[in-house]
């Protein structure tokens, strides 16, 4: 196939693609607040797997006498390479020639198909960075491509609730919580920012008995408590606030949730996403495909990130629209991350 600019460039396309996946990241996959997107001119990956976790305190000394020697937090570097993911369409012959001559609605059709295509390569990160926050890790088993990535994260901050909050007679969601929060201060020095779970499960707290006890009046317990309740019950006993995420993408032509819907998790507060520096936890790095140093695609300098372009062939005539990325979520501190199977 050859690269074809006759309706769009290659640059003209990717900047239009990644206008588009910044506007994916700030209003529907959402994940990129806790790990937003870094741009690295590599095809590897290479991060520092620990932190600093509660701070070390120094001693007092005496006068003239030799300072204490403190010593670095435990760290671990981690290395590997960045997997590439990619996904094409065609605008076929069939279709050229009902649009004879029509140039503007070939040019409209690519613009479409780049964008649909970036989006599902957008669709693909997103799901790893749920995998990377619900499991501490990325496994890869797809098109041939078998790989693990481990972010390492302590084993106390994946567990199961004693009882499910299905069971909304019984469950006590509360002293979960309450519980879950202490664990993660143990290992972080600092409380969680944010809660994030499923709607499903916000029905089930909204439903739970000890929540609705908590939440009762001298009028009763209500039968069920309202949103704006249940946050006044977490902050009254020091618990961060819940968020409600409940993206989902097409996997094999069937609807799969990017963090499974039985699902609790506490995380730091939210970053920006188009600051790669915004969040303690990690974040998703985008490197430099093949493609983006092609002379003919036009991004010297601006060769990192998701890139399209359109390509053409004779037999059959056909143009090709594809986008390409190389990129993985990192967890750098992973413990800044607990998820709970509360269902």
């Amino acid at each position: 196939m050859l690269l074809s600019s006759d309706y769009a460039t290659p640059a003209e396309l990717t900047g239009y693609v990644r206008a588009a996946q910044a506007d994916l990241d700030a209003n529907r996959f959402t994940l990129s607040r806790w790990l937003p997107s870094r741009m690295v001119d590599d095809l590897e990956y290479r991060f520092t797997r620990g932190g600093e976790g509660l701070i070390e305190a120094a001693t007092f000394r005496a006068y003239d006498a030799e300072s204490p020697i403190g010593a670095r937090p435990g760290v671990t570097r981690v290395s590997g390479e960045l997997p590439p993911i990619s996904r094409k369409v065609r605008l076929g012959e069939y279709d050229r020639l009902r649009q004879r001559r029509l140039t503007g609605e070939i040019r409209s059709a690519i613009l479409t198909d780049a964008e649909r295509m970036a989006r599902s390569v957008a669709a693909r990160l997103e799901l790893a960075r749920g995998q990377a926050l619900v499991e501490g890790q990325v496994v890869i088993d797809e098109n041939g491509v078998m790989a693990t990535v481990d972010y390492g994260r302590s084993a106390g901050h994946t567990v199961t609730a004693a009882t499910p909050w299905s069971d909304t007679v019984n469950a006590t969601p509360l002293a979960d919580m309450l519980a879950w929060r202490d664990t993660y201060v143990a290992s972080n020095g600092e409380r969680p920012g944010v809660a994030v779970i499923s709607t499903v499960v916000l029905g089930y707290l909204l439903r739970n008995a000890e929540i609705r006890e908590l939440a009762a009046t001298l009028v009763g317990t209500p039968s069920i408590v309202s949103e704006t309740a249940l946050g006044q019950v977490l902050s009254a006993h020091g618990l961060p606030p819940f968020e409600v995420y409940d993206a989902q993408i097409r996997v094999g032509g069937a609807a799969q949730r990017i963090i499974p819907v039985d699902r609790f998790l506490y995380l730091p507060e939210p970053g920006d996403p188009t600051d790669p520096d915004s969040s303690d936890l990690g974040g998703s790095l985008w490197g430099t495909t093949a493609e983006a140093l092609e002379q003919g695609y036009g991004l010297a300098g601006e060769e990192p990130g998701v890139v399209a372009g359109a390509y053409s062939t004779e037999d059959p005539v056909a143009v090709w629209t594809k986008a390409s990325a190389v990129a993985l979520p990192v967890l750098a501190n992973p413990d800044l991350s607990f998820t709970a199977d509360v269902a």
